[in-house]
C-alpha cells in the first residue's frame, strides 16, 4: 500500500512538473518594437533607417517576414530581412526616399524554431511633416464619423463609435450600459483588434482607456488604410462572460 501511495505521488510530480513545462512552452510574440506601436515620429528626417521587432522565440527566417506599406498599401521597406541580437530579432531597412507624413503599417510573420508555431500581427506608426507652413493644395473631405450599438442577450446595450472614420488618427469610443440606462460596472478591461482582410492587414491590437463607469476610449492611426475593416470589441467583465462583438466598418 505504501508503495502505491509513493508511486501515486510520483506520477503527480511528473504531470506537474509537464504541465508547468507546456505552461512555460510558448509561441514567439514580440517584446520590443522600433518604431514602438502607435509612435508618431515628428519628422521624416527622425525616422529610423530599419524597422526591428525582438520576440520571446528566435524566429525561422526563412519562413518570416517584416512588411512596411504606407496608406496606399505601397511596400516602402527593401525586403532585406535580417536575423539580429542573439537570433531573437529581426529587422528591415527602410527605402527613406519612399518615407513621407503619413501613416504605415508593419506586417509581420514569424515561424518559431522553437515550437514550430507561426504568429502574425500588424501595427501602426506615422510620421509627421516637419515643415507645418509649407501646406499642400489638397481638399479636405469631411468624414460623418462612424456609430452602432448592439444588445446583447444579457440586456446590455454596446455602443461603438468612430471620430472622424477615416484613414489616419481616430478616436474610438466604447460605453455598455444595460436597458435601464445605468452603466456596466464590472469590466475588467476593453480591447479592440483591428483587420483589412483585403488589404491582409492585421491583427492590429489595441487596450482602451476607462474614461468613466462602462465607457471607454482610445486614440490611434489603426485605420491605417481604406477599405472595409472588421474591427472586434472584447469586454472583459469579472464574474461573468465576455462580451465579444464585431463590427464592419468602411472607411474611405
Amino acid at each position: 500500500m505504501k508503495g502505491i501511495v509513493i508511486t501515486f505521488f510520483a506520477i503527480l510530480l511528473i504531470m506537474g512538473n509537464s504541465l508547468s513545462f507546456l505552461q512555460a512552452y510558448g509561441h514567439a510574440s514580440p517584446i520590443t518594437y522600433e518604431p514602438s506601436p502607435n509612435q508618431i515620429i515628428d519628422s521624416v528626417q527622425s525616422v529610423p533607417d530599419k524597422v526591428t521587432i525582438s520576440f520571446t522565440e528566435g524566429p525561422e527566417p526563412r519562413a518570416s517576414s517584416i512588411k512596411v506599406v504606407n496608406s496606399n498599401n505601397e511596400r516602402i521597406d527593401n525586403n532585406d530581412l535580417q536575423v539580429l541580437d542573439a537570433e531573437k530579432s529581426l529587422s528591415v531597412s527602410l527605402d527613406k526616399s519612399k518615407v513621407v507624413p503619413g501613416t504605415y503599417t508593419t506586417d509581420w510573420l514569424v515561424l518559431s524554431k522553437e515550437d514550430g508555431h507561426i504568429t502574425k500581427g500588424s501595427y501602426v506608426f506615422s510620421v509627421e511633416d516637419s515643415n507645418p507652413g509649407q501646406q499642400q493644395n489638397t481638399t479636405t473631405v469631411s468624414s460623418p464619423g462612424y456609430s452602432n450599438n448592439v444588445t446583447t442577450p444579457d440586456d446590455i446595450v454596446l455602443n461603438f463609435d468612430i471620430s472622424p472614420n477615416k484613414v489616419g488618427q481616430n478616436t474610438f469610443n466604447v460605453s455598455a450600459l444595460y436597458t435601464n440606462g445605468t452603466a456596466v460596472d464590472n469590466i475588467r478591461n476593453v480591447f479592440s483588434e483591428f483587420n483589412n482582410p483585403s488589404k491582409n492587414l492585421g491583427p492590429i491590437a489595441a487596450t482602451m482607456d476607462k474614461v468613466d463607469s462602462g465607457k471607454y476610449s482610445s486614440v490611434g492611426n489603426y485605420l491605417s488604410q481604406s477599405g472595409t475593416w472588421e474591427i472586434k470589441v472584447t469586454v472583459q467583465r469579472i464574474g461573468d462572460y465576455d462580451i465579444n462583438q464585431q463590427f464592419e466598418v468602411e472607411v474611405k
